[in-house]
């Protein structure tokens, strides 16, 4: 294999990678969130039976049940566009500017 089929491969292969990473990134979240979701209900009520009389706490809990899957979203979402190259213009051209200016030196 010459030099630049080597680069080309290994680039693939961090690719490639980097794909199965997110993929599998997904299918976590999609996992938790199912769960969280199912057993939201039996966790609050497990909270107030176990005494948790605190309407400031319990709500605070019911708001992070939501919001933690949303903020995680909104990650894997960003995480999706650099990985899945869906990047704008002007990020795909920053790279570019980057990498010759890199390789420049």
């Amino acid at each position: 294999m010459d030099k630049d089929n080597l680069e080309k491969y290994i680039k693939a292969k961090k690719r490639v990678d980097n794909l199965k990473k997110f993929y599998a990134h997904i299918a976590v979240y999609l996992v938790m969130n199912i769960l969280l979701f199912v057993f939201k209900g039996r966790i609050m009520n497990m909270l107030i039976a176990n005494g948790v009389e605190d309407q400031g706490f319990l709500k605070w809990m019911e708001w992070n049940m939501i919001l933690i899957p949303v903020i995680w979203g909104v990650v894997l979402m960003v995480t999706g566009v650099y990985f899945l190259k869906l990047k704008p213009g002007f990020f795909r051209k920053w790279e570019e500017r980057q990498m010759r200016k890199y390789m420049e030196e």
